[in-house]
């Protein structure tokens, strides 16, 4: 990327069509994304333990991509997963980090839970890895600031 997104925020202020120029940007980068989805899945099903179905489990996470925002300090792509369980929300995010709780085989009191370590990185490894899609973004912003400089 030939320039920086304070450059860009500016030039894009003063551009009539900016909606335009967000809207394609937007789309450019979301287009890759359904490959980062499959590869996340396919993360937590080979890293993830198969004994008890957890990794069959936690690779049926909804993942979803919200562009954040695409001018500014706060520009960014945010990637979340979640899913259900019978107690509310699961912690996805401390499954990523190594750490899933898990009860004691045959007893399901409050009590009888534990903390079992796996290997963690199932959801972020696949992300940050994602090279296409980091070029597929750098694109995409130079190619909507050549359309801000043409006019």
């Amino acid at each position: 990327m030939g320039t920086s997104l304070q450059e860009f925020a500016r030039e894009l202020k003063t551009f009539d069509d900016r909606r335009v120029v967000l809207k394609a940007l937007r789309t450019a980068i979301r287009k890759p994304f359904p490959a980062v989805r499959a590869r996340i899945k396919a993360s937590a099903l080979a890293t993830l333990p198969k004994r008890g179905g957890l990794n069959a489990w936690v690779a049926a996470t909804k993942v979803s991509l919200s562009v954040k925002a695409t001018t500014g300090r706060s520009a960014g792509v945010i990637v979340k997963g979640g899913r259900n369980s019978t107690g509310g929300r699961s912690d996805i995010r401390a499954i990523d980090r190594g750490r899933v709780r898990a009860p004691s085989w045959g007893h399901r009191t409050r009590a009888s839970w534990h903390t079992v370590a796996v290997a963690p990185g199932f959801f972020t490894t696949p992300v940050v890895e994602a090279e296409e899609w980091r070029e597929e973004i750098d694109r995409s912003v130079d190619a909507a600031f050549e359309t801000l400089r043409r006019g």
